[in-house]
């Protein structure tokens, strides 16, 4: 349940990227890679359900959070004016770490 639903984030979080990486640039590149990877990776979960995949998706689906912050952090310290256009995509890769970290099995 959890994967699809981080599913739908990711995709959204695709779209709403994709006009942040237009406004930053280039330099979005290895957190847009990542969050490619995370998309077909969990598609991947969905469709086999193999807990070795499940795994390998919710690593990428976390480092897709930690990469977005770790790229957006010198934008945001240096023109907090602008914050506001990257909330929308900040917000939803955050949602889909942290329910990929409630998604693991105990």
């Amino acid at each position: 349940m959890y994967q699809v639903i981080i599913f739908a984030l990711l995709f959204a979080g695709i779209s709403s990227g994709f006009i942040t990486f237009r406004i930053m640039g280039m330099r979005m590149a290895p957190h847009f890679g990542v969050l490619i990877l995370a998309l077909i990776a969990t598609a991947a979960n969905i469709m086999s359900g193999n807990v070795t995949l499940n795994y390998v998706a919710v690593a990428l689906q976390v480092l897709t959070g930690i990469s977005a912050y770790t790229q957006f952090l010198p934008v945001l310290r240096d023109s907090f004016q602008t914050a506001p256009l990257y909330a929308c995509h900040l917000s939803t890769v955050t949602v889909a770490a942290v329910l990929a970290a409630a998604s693991v099995p105990l």
